[in-house]
């Protein structure tokens, strides 16, 4: 198993972070080489303004895994701060990435169901490889499990109910691959839209179609009343998305 940390004297990687940063940029370079196709200029990749949808994107995934996890930050507040140690729900964090590009468009007068366009296959991309912080820091994996793709995980990290159990699934790991074959689809069908707004739909409809399978194998996701409350949003996206893909855009000849 890697280890979370490297240390290097006084100094601690914390991986994670380097993950992280990893998706950010790989993201960012990604929708850099396509921002011609939406006519968006290169110049606004070197604004500043992007620390906007950077900076709203962390804080409200971080909420979200606060929220997510209230009872155990009710009595460790310290802990919410504690970045370092992994805890960011995606859910927020896709609200705030797309908030902070709308506050951008506005700001730039860029259409912003374009801006969302270029930006939705650089997230599905980068989700997919920020779940491999997720594996690293030993979070958001499934129930107890025999199958070959089963993962050890440290008793420490291990559910009350599961002490007994050492290895389970890779929850993390299908998520990412569901993400990559997304992102690979979407790629290929946004050159095919004909209005702005069918690429972020579209994107809307995969990313929750994922997140429902995802589900299924996670037992640390926020449950109200026995219903998960991502099989909510996840369902709202669906529809949301399927709407938005008819009322925007056709498929070119």
């Amino acid at each position: 198993m890697i280890p979370p940390k490297i240390s290097i004297g006084p100094l601690s990687i914390h991986l994670y972070g380097v993950i992280m940063a990893l998706a950010i940029y790989a993201g960012y370079q990604f929708a850099r080489k396509r921002a011609n196709f939406y006519k968006i200029p290169f110049k606004y990749f070197d604004d500043p303004i992007l620390l906007i949808p950077l900076f709203l994107g962390f804080a409200f995934a971080r909420a979200y895994h606060v929220i997510d996890n209230i009872f155990y930050y009710w009595v460790n507040p310290y802990q919410i701060f504690n970045l370092a140690g992994g805890g960011l729900g995606i859910m927020g964090g896709i609200l705030g990435i797309f908030l902070g590009f709308s506050i951008v468009a506005r700001i730039k007068k860029l259409e912003t169901l374009k801006v969302f366009d270029l930006v939705s296959p650089s997230l599905l991309l980068g989700q997919a490889i920020g779940r491999v912080g997720n594996w690293i820091n030993q979070e958001g994996f499934g129930p107890p499990t025999n199958l070959p793709s089963a993962v050890y995980i440290n008793p420490q990290n291990r559910p009350l109910q599961y002490q007994l159990s050492d290895y389970f699934h890779p929850t993390f790991f299908y998520e990412a691959i569901l993400d990559l074959i997304f992102f690979l689809i979407l790629l290929k069908l946004s050159t095919r839209f004909k209005k702005p707004g069918q690429t972020f739909a579209l994107y809307l409809m995969l990313y929750a179609v994922g997140r429902l399978v995802a589900e299924f194998f996670r037992i640390d996701t926020f449950v109200i009343s026995g219903i998960k409350v991502a099989y909510v949003i996840s369902t709202l996206l669906i529809i949301f998305g399927f709407f938005l893909f008819f009322q925007k855009a056709k498929f070119k000849g």
